[in-house]
């Protein structure tokens, strides 16, 4: 360890020190015996300054139930947030929002009072996060460096330069999320670490990735949007997504964040060999998959163009100085001239491939077209069907009064004598006046002389 990290206490170390202590009833005194619930070397700490300023403590504040008794002034000269609540208090309690766990606060207090802090691969991530979220970043007005740029030189000299290290902290991140990247940018770093080496070619190897499908979707929108900010290159960034896209099969993604997470991939930055990879993916959105194929439909114009500029800057040099072209030269336009059929023919693919693509959404829209018609002929047919049901509802009705008017009419006939019955049926319809049948006309005559016949024989 150089002299200038000596004289700041910080010590490197590849193993995590677990201590443990127990958290105590917070009890109003504040008096300097009451140190129980701090670490043994902070409260030998608070205890030294307790003694060589002679003054005692005078703050109380609790961390998930763990009390720790310090000096105000010593903590808001380091912490601005700090500063910002204690103004006027001498309790306080750190709480979420701020993901701070007692074992870390206790590693800033240390520092507060002795600018010495133990930092791991385990436990930089928490210290770097909880320095930023409590606006650690100013000297206020000590020398030297302040909590957040220790923590970040730490990182940058042993994490951001060994896969190992790098991946120790990034699974350290998964407890910490959002502000370990919202603070510090620290997932999207160590991801940029694990990866370095595979910048230049030849394949990235995703196996150091894996930790990653273990982010909630908000939160990995976030290491996204930074990755595309930091990396040069977006090979890895679409190998990211892949696995995050693949690993996710249980409906955790709605198509609206695959496209939020897609639209963070800068096609442009893409490899060749990427981005057909990204043309053929059926896990990505169908915009981002078009997006690619036009990017990649206007890298083979631009290398058509340049292969066809050197071929032809090729043959006519070699039609001036033909007998002093060298097999090199040769070689190279038959080169020039291949990766120009090669290109075009990639270049005739991808038309063929957008063409398909065309015909698949026309496809699409036409069955939505004619669902859509289809619905509306069959509520068009529904509400016919109402109607004629509703008006044959009513000619039953009209039927059914009617009959009834009619059997009432009949009823009242068939209460009478048989003579009335007999000249109801022998009636003229409509004409009000009973009328006798045939038959009984003749009888009657009959009748009637036999009467007449048998009074004039007497």
């Amino acid at each position: 360890m150089s002299s200038g990290w000596n004289q700041f206490g910080v010590i490197d170390t590849i193993y995590e020190e677990e201590r443990e202590f127990s958290s105590t009833s917070s009890s109003p005194s504040l008096s300097p015996p009451s140190f129980s619930s701090s670490p043994p070397l902070l409260h030998s700490t608070i205890n030294a300054w307790s003694l060589s300023s002679g003054h005692k403590t005078d703050l109380l504040l609790r961390v998930q139930g763990t009390c720790f008794r310090l000096h105000k002034d010593r903590i808001i000269s380091r912490s601005s947030y700090l500063k910002r609540q204690l103004t006027d208090l001498t309790e306080f309690t750190i709480s979420p929002p701020l993901n701070i766990t007692p074992h870390t606060f206790s590693a800033i207090a240390e520092f507060c009072y002795s600018r010495r802090i133990h930092l791991t691969p385990n436990n930089v991530a928490a210290i770097r996060t909880a320095a930023g979220l409590l606006g650690m970043t100013g000297s206020g007005g000590h020398e030297g460096e302040n909590l957040c740029q220790v923590a970040e030189s730490y990182f940058n000299r042993i994490i951001g330069i060994d896969q190992e290290y790098a991946s120790v902290v990034l699974r350290s991140c998964m407890d910490l999320l959002p502000e370990a990247e919202t603070t510090a940018s620290l997932v999207s770093r160590c991801i940029e670490a694990l990866v370095w080496d595979d910048y230049d070619g030849h394949g990235i190897d995703t196996t150091c990735l894996n930790v990653v499908v273990e982010i909630r979707p908000q939160d990995f929108q976030s290491v996204v949007d930074s990755l595309n900010a930091r990396l040069p290159n977006h090979d890895v960034l679409y190998r990211m997504l892949d696995l995050y896209l693949k690993e996710n099969k249980s409906g955790k993604l709605t198509e609206e964040q695959k496209s939020q997470l897609c639209n963070s991939i800068d096609c442009s930055k893409l490899s060749a060999r990427v981005l057909m990879e990204c043309v053929q993916n059926p896990r990505v959105p169908l915009r981002f998959i078009v997006r690619a194929m036009l990017v990649e439909h206007l890298n083979t114009r631009r290398s058509i163009t340049v292969a066809a500029s050197a071929a032809a800057a090729a043959a006519s040099g070699g039609n001036q100085e033909t007998e002093r072209e060298s097999l090199g030269d040769i070689l190279r336009r038959d080169s020039a001239r291949r990766q120009t059929a090669q290109l075009k023919e990639a270049m005739d693919s991808t038309c063929s491939r957008i063409q398909s693509l065309e015909k698949e959404l026309n496809g699409m829209r036409k069955i939505l077209l004619d669902h859509h018609a289809a619905a509306d002929a069959e509520e068009a047919e529904k509400k016919q069907e109402v109607k004629l049901n509703a008006l044959n509802s009513e000619r039953s009705a009209s039927f059914h009064v009617m009959a009834g008017t009619e059997e009432r009419k009949i009823g009242r006939g068939g209460r009478g004598s048989v003579s009335s019955s007999a000249l109801m049926y022998g009636g003229e319809s409509g004409s009000g006046t009973p009328r006798m049948s045939k038959s009984l006309r003749q009888r009657f005559m009959s009748g009637l002389k036999n009467a007449l016949f048998q009074r004039k024989n007497l």
